[in-house]
């Protein structure tokens, strides 16, 4: 089943975070040249749109998951499901899924993504993945309420840590003016 986000959605999106941060467009360039939700599949190579939350508490601390397959930490965030209906929605349910907070007490900061990062995934044999590109667009979000209850059949504890724990200097500086 396809998910209902669509091409003009995340062309949408992409051009609000163009006029946030122009700078940028060599970044979003594999993202506007998907020409159909395709590109959403996350089997679709040689690379897929993702969605991640960048989540900040009060005191702008970064909420940071440990991943089981990559022994790293990384803001929560994953693959795109049917059923989601925009990618902020998608950043979202990724970060309840796998931190376990109240989806109540997470506020979307702004409507366009903070950040989008093309990376490489290594091939996965056990899943029959080979490698591809990850299209990441990232939100950011604030905590205003809500423990901490990592599912640990998705990553191996989530913590929050300081902004520059975070895997991108860009990303970094751009969360010193929220």
């Amino acid at each position: 089943m396809p998910v209902p986000i669509t091409i003009a959605h995340l062309r949408d999106q992409l051009h609000a975070y163009l006029d946030r941060w122009p700078e940028s467009a060599d970044e979003v360039r594999p993202l506007l040249a998907l020409d159909s939700e395709a590109g959403f599949d996350r089997s679709t190579t040689p690379g897929h749109v993702t969605a991640s939350a960048i989540v900040l508490d009060e005191s702008g601390a970064v909420l940071l998951i440990h991943h089981r397959l990559y022994d790293r930490w990384f803001q929560p965030g994953g693959h795109l499901e049917p059923g989601d209906e925009s990618l902020p929605a998608a950043a979202l349910r990724e970060a309840v899924e796998e931190t376990g907070l109240d989806p109540d007490g997470l506020e979307l900061a702004e409507p366009a993504p903070i950040h989008v990062d093309v990376h490489p995934i290594p091939a996965n044999p056990s899943r029959g993945e080979g490698a591809h590109d990850h299209y990441d667009v990232r939100y950011l979000f604030r905590c205003t309420r809500g423990g901490l209850r990592p599912r640990t059949e998705e990553v191996h504890a989530a913590a929050w840590r300081p902004a520059g724990d975070l895997d991108n200097a860009d990303l970094v500086e751009r969360l010193a003016s929220y």
